[in-house]
């Protein structure tokens, strides 16, 4: 997710270069990867926890689908895992902190960027990544 939001916010950058002299942007962009990130390391911490479970029957876990969900307020990261010695399915799920706080800072970036320059960076990537898919 880091490298999309990046690379939209660098295309963003091309078209509008007066963006590398607003600080509110940079602060805001800065505060987004570096949030980004932290939710990367927290999907890692919890695939490092799945694959270090081992089933009731002794094989080894391995992950097969990831979603996000959310129950009582509080967002999830969801993980089916599926043993390679029986087959046998495993649902685990972890709340997730970094979630929330990548949310909010892309809320908040995409708020700005759109208030003040009105642009829709979001837009510009999801617009992006179509035509690629497309292509292939």
């Amino acid at each position: 997710m880091a490298y999309l939001l990046e690379y939209g916010l660098r295309r963003v950058e091309s078209e509008r270069p007066e963006l590398g002299n607003d600080s509110r942007y940079l602060e805001l962009k800065d505060q987004l990867l570096r949030d980004a990130e932290g939710h990367f390391r927290e999907i890692q911490a919890t695939y490092a926890t799945v694959l270090k479970t081992q089933c009731h029957c002794g094989g080894q876990l391995e992950p097969v689908d990831h979603d996000f969900g959310m129950s009582g307020g509080t967002i999830y990261d969801s993980v089916i895992a599926k043993c390679k010695s029986c087959g046998e399915a495993q649902a685990f799920q972890f709340p997730k902190e970094g979630f929330i706080s990548e949310a909010r800072s892309a809320m908040s970036l995409r708020d700005y960027l759109q208030t003040t320059y009105g642009i829709d960076y979001a837009s510009a990537v999801k617009s992006d990544l179509q035509s690629r898919a497309a292509g292939r």
